[in-house]
């Protein structure tokens, strides 16, 4: 592996959320054994804020598959995202408010996420003991959160969930951990690691939007994005299905300089098996559009989507160019003739987000 210089920090983006958990586990310890030579300072298992899951993993699996190839005994696991409205209260969870059990995510077609009790819902993937650090000792300071973690720790406990309702607990929760050799958690812990490394995290360069036409795919059926295809739509632009016949995307991109193709239906709406069709399908039509119709702007919408059309499209490594809304970036390919990519979860992203977009990547 060669890495340039200029990056002080390296992610692996892999696609195990919804894998086998076995495979999920070795994936995982194939990307640390890659990275490991580079002995960094920390590192962290990245998981969505929404702790997407099932009572199998692959949360619980990976990390303790991390643990024991480190040789780390006790790690923590902090998937709040206050920001974006995730956040964490007595080991349950809650989006914009509501239990995670209540929220959209209940009907996630590959993860329903059926309970908040995070504690409880780790301890289902893991034989490692689960505990908590609740918020009434966040709220007292990192010497209080280190305090709890050595009392979980002697008790047994292998990993412990960190609750946070604030991005100030956020920073206290950064603060006590800053030497722990593995975490676990969401984008809002590792936003704040680098100021407690003694690292000022500047902003991401803005970047001149890439140049060439530009292909929206949505693949999520989640509320948000169902809501920003809407505001899309609103602007008087077309969306096509993702069935559409190849003749009508080309025209599109032909008159208006772009194309947005849909698999977003309610969840419960799509039969039985649907989404890996719609992956194939939608990774399908970025690769075509890429080699023969001067795409060189993706926007796509859903997790798993991502994935798949990162990996039709060969991507090897991007960089990150600046963030269009939280959780979200933008990001360009690295080689000689670049993609400009925006890769969002279904759940993020403001209302406009495809035209803003559009204006930015």
């Amino acid at each position: 592996m060669r890495l340039i210089g200029r990056y002080e920090a390296v992610v692996v983006s892999l696609k195990t959320r919804s894998v086998e958990a076995g495979v999920a586990v070795e994936e995982s310890l194939r990307a640390w054994r890659a990275l490991e030579p580079l002995r960094p300072r920390q590192w962290q298992f990245k998981y969505c804020s929404t702790f997407d899951s099932t009572p199998k993993g692959n949360i619980g699996p990976v990390a303790a598959g991390l643990m024991e190839a480190m040789g780390v005994g006790f790690t923590i696991a902090v998937p709040a995202l206050p920001v974006n409205g995730r956040t964490q209260y007595n080991g349950h969870l809650f989006v914009l408010g509501e239990l995670l059990s209540d929220s959209p995510m209940r009907t996630h077609p590959l993860n329903p996420m059926t309970d908040a009790n995070l504690v409880r819902w780790l301890q289902l993937q893991t034989s490692k003991k689960v505990g908590l650090i609740p918020w009434s000792v966040v709220a007292q300071g990192a010497e209080a959160v280190r305090a709890k973690a050595r009392e979980l720790e002697r008790e047994g406990v292998g990993m412990a969930l960190v609750d946070a309702i604030t991005d100030g607990d956020m920073a206290r929760i950064a603060e006590a951990f800053v030497d722990s050799e593995l975490v676990t958690g969401g984008s809002g812990l590792a936003v704040h690691l680098p100021r407690c490394w003694g690292v000022e995290r500047s902003a991401a360069a803005e970047s001149a939007p890439t140049a060439g036409r530009t292909l929206i795919l949505s693949g999520s059926c989640s509320r948000a994005t169902l809501e920003q295809l809407e505001a899309l739509r609103a602007t008087g632009a077309r969306v096509l299905p993702y069935t559409a016949a190849r003749g009508e995307v080309e025209a599109a991109l032909a008159r208006d300089g772009f194309a947005a193709l849909s698999s977003s239906a309610a969840p419960d709406a799509r039969s039985p098996g649907a989404e890996r069709e719609i992956e194939v399908a939608m990774a399908e039509w970025a690769r075509q559009m890429v080699t023969d119709c001067g795409v060189r702007r993706l926007i796509v919408a859903g997790g798993e989507t991502s994935g798949a059309v990162v990996e039709a499209l060969g991507v090897r490594a991007v960089e990150l160019t600046s963030i269009l809304d939280p959780g979200v970036p933008s990001l360009r390919t690295l080689g000689e003739e670049p993609l400009a990519l925006a890769l969002k979860s279904g759940n993020f992203g403001s209302r406009d987000f495809f035209a803003k977009a559009m204006g930015r990547i």
